[in-house]
Protein backbone atom coordinates (compact mmCIF):
# COMPACT_ATOMS: atom_id res chain seq x y z
CA UNK A 1 0.00 0.00 0.00
CA UNK A 2 1.64 3.46 -1.20
CA UNK A 3 0.04 6.18 1.38
CA UNK A 4 0.81 9.90 2.92
CA UNK A 5 2.85 10.31 6.21
CA UNK A 6 1.57 12.06 9.05
CA UNK A 7 3.22 14.96 9.97
CA UNK A 8 4.21 13.04 12.89
CA UNK A 9 6.10 10.81 10.89
CA UNK A 10 7.60 13.10 8.71
CA UNK A 11 9.17 14.45 11.93
CA UNK A 12 10.67 11.05 13.22
CA UNK A 13 11.95 10.25 9.57
CA UNK A 14 14.03 13.58 9.39
CA UNK A 15 15.06 13.72 13.47
CA UNK A 16 16.17 10.08 13.39
CA UNK A 17 18.82 9.89 10.06
CA UNK A 18 21.70 11.41 9.58
CA UNK A 19 22.06 11.23 5.62
CA UNK A 20 19.82 12.80 3.27
CA UNK A 21 20.24 14.57 -0.12
CA UNK A 22 20.15 18.28 -1.15
CA UNK A 23 18.75 19.29 -4.56
CA UNK A 24 19.69 22.75 -5.94
CA UNK A 25 19.86 24.75 -9.20
CA UNK A 26 21.25 27.55 -11.07
CA UNK A 27 22.38 28.00 -14.16
CA UNK A 28 20.68 25.60 -16.25
CA UNK A 29 22.07 22.51 -13.86
CA UNK A 30 20.32 20.34 -11.69
CA UNK A 31 22.88 19.37 -8.91
CA UNK A 32 21.88 16.43 -5.84
CA UNK A 33 24.58 15.17 -3.65
CA UNK A 34 24.48 13.48 -0.46
CA UNK A 35 25.24 15.35 3.05
CA UNK A 36 25.34 14.61 7.24
CA UNK A 37 22.50 16.52 8.71
CA UNK A 38 20.99 17.09 11.79
CA UNK A 39 17.58 18.75 12.36
CA UNK A 40 16.47 20.86 14.88
CA UNK A 41 12.78 20.76 14.49
CA UNK A 42 12.79 23.79 11.99
CA UNK A 43 15.86 23.40 9.91
CA UNK A 44 18.20 21.09 7.86
CA UNK A 45 21.67 21.63 9.56
CA UNK A 46 24.80 21.16 8.05
CA UNK A 47 28.65 21.86 7.10
CA UNK A 48 30.80 21.51 4.34
CA UNK A 49 33.63 23.78 2.13
CA UNK A 50 33.86 25.36 -0.93
CA UNK A 51 32.45 23.61 -4.06
CA UNK A 52 29.66 23.39 -6.15
CA UNK A 53 26.79 22.96 -4.04
CA UNK A 54 27.55 25.61 -2.60
CA UNK A 55 28.36 27.79 -5.58
CA UNK A 56 24.73 26.35 -7.16
CA UNK A 57 23.18 27.38 -3.46
CA UNK A 58 24.64 31.07 -3.67
CA UNK A 59 23.24 31.64 -6.93
CA UNK A 60 19.65 30.29 -5.68
CA UNK A 61 19.24 29.35 -2.08
CA UNK A 62 15.68 28.03 -2.83
CA UNK A 63 16.41 23.81 -2.52
CA UNK A 64 14.93 20.91 -1.51
CA UNK A 65 15.89 18.12 1.04
CA UNK A 66 15.12 14.60 0.55
CA UNK A 67 15.86 11.63 3.24
CA UNK A 68 14.85 8.49 3.23
CA UNK A 69 14.37 4.69 5.13
CA UNK A 70 14.18 1.57 2.91
CA UNK A 71 13.73 -1.62 4.56
CA UNK A 72 12.53 -3.33 1.42
CA UNK A 73 11.38 -2.69 -2.72
CA UNK A 74 8.03 -2.51 -0.90
CA UNK A 75 8.62 -1.45 2.81
CA UNK A 76 10.16 2.32 2.69
CA UNK A 77 9.34 5.90 3.71
CA UNK A 78 10.82 9.24 1.69
CA UNK A 79 10.39 13.05 3.38
CA UNK A 80 11.11 15.84 0.79
CA UNK A 81 11.62 19.08 2.32
CA UNK A 82 11.14 22.62 0.34
CA UNK A 83 13.41 25.21 1.94
CA UNK A 84 15.94 28.38 1.68
CA UNK A 85 19.81 27.86 2.13
CA UNK A 86 21.61 30.36 4.62
CA UNK A 87 25.31 30.22 5.51
CA UNK A 88 25.71 30.92 9.17
CA UNK A 89 28.08 33.00 10.92
CA UNK A 90 28.92 33.20 14.38
CA UNK A 91 26.38 32.57 17.99
CA UNK A 92 24.19 30.77 14.94
CA UNK A 93 27.00 28.81 13.18
CA UNK A 94 27.89 27.53 16.95
CA UNK A 95 24.42 26.82 17.53
CA UNK A 96 24.38 24.82 14.65
CA UNK A 97 27.72 23.26 14.62
CA UNK A 98 26.51 22.11 18.32
CA UNK A 99 22.83 20.49 16.68
CA UNK A 100 24.90 18.59 14.04
CA UNK A 101 27.75 17.46 16.06
CA UNK A 102 25.52 16.02 18.88
CA UNK A 103 23.20 14.01 15.92
CA UNK A 104 26.34 13.21 14.30
CA UNK A 105 28.52 11.67 17.52
CA UNK A 106 25.45 9.87 19.00
CA UNK A 107 25.51 7.69 15.60
CA UNK A 108 29.39 6.80 15.06
CA UNK A 109 30.06 7.17 19.52
CA UNK A 110 33.76 5.76 20.46
CA UNK A 111 33.95 2.29 17.84
CA UNK A 112 37.21 1.53 17.83
CA UNK A 113 36.83 -0.04 14.08
CA UNK A 114 35.62 3.56 12.65
CA UNK A 115 39.18 4.32 10.94
CA UNK A 116 40.55 7.80 11.88
CA UNK A 117 40.12 9.18 8.10
CA UNK A 118 36.18 7.94 7.32
CA UNK A 119 32.84 9.38 7.85
CA UNK A 120 31.44 13.00 8.82
CA UNK A 121 33.24 13.79 11.88
CA UNK A 122 36.58 11.57 11.50
CA UNK A 123 39.63 13.29 12.69
CA UNK A 124 41.20 13.76 9.57
CA UNK A 125 37.94 15.01 8.29
CA UNK A 126 37.24 17.74 11.09
CA UNK A 127 40.79 18.85 10.09
CA UNK A 128 40.34 19.55 6.83
CA UNK A 129 37.32 21.84 7.80
CA UNK A 130 38.98 23.74 10.43
CA UNK A 131 39.46 26.51 8.60
CA UNK A 132 37.05 26.62 5.79
CA UNK A 133 34.32 24.92 6.92
CA UNK A 134 30.84 26.29 5.87
CA UNK A 135 28.06 25.73 8.49
CA UNK A 136 24.54 26.10 6.98
CA UNK A 137 21.06 25.47 7.52
CA UNK A 138 18.10 25.30 5.03
CA UNK A 139 15.10 26.61 6.60
CA UNK A 140 12.34 24.79 6.00
CA UNK A 141 9.13 25.74 4.53
CA UNK A 142 6.89 22.93 2.96
CA UNK A 143 7.48 18.85 3.90
CA UNK A 144 6.11 16.16 2.45
CA UNK A 145 6.27 12.30 2.86
CA UNK A 146 4.98 8.88 1.54
CA UNK A 147 5.35 5.62 2.17
CA UNK A 148 4.92 2.12 0.90
CA UNK A 149 4.02 -1.09 3.23
CA UNK A 150 3.45 -4.56 2.04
Amino acid sequence: MLSTLSKEEIEHVLKSNVVGRIGCTADNKVYVVPVTYGYDGESIIGHTVEGLKVDILRKNPECCFEVDVIESLGNWRSVIAWGTFEELQGDDAAKASEVLGNKISQLIGDDPAHPPRMGPSSSMRMHTFANNTIIYRIRITEKTGRYEKT
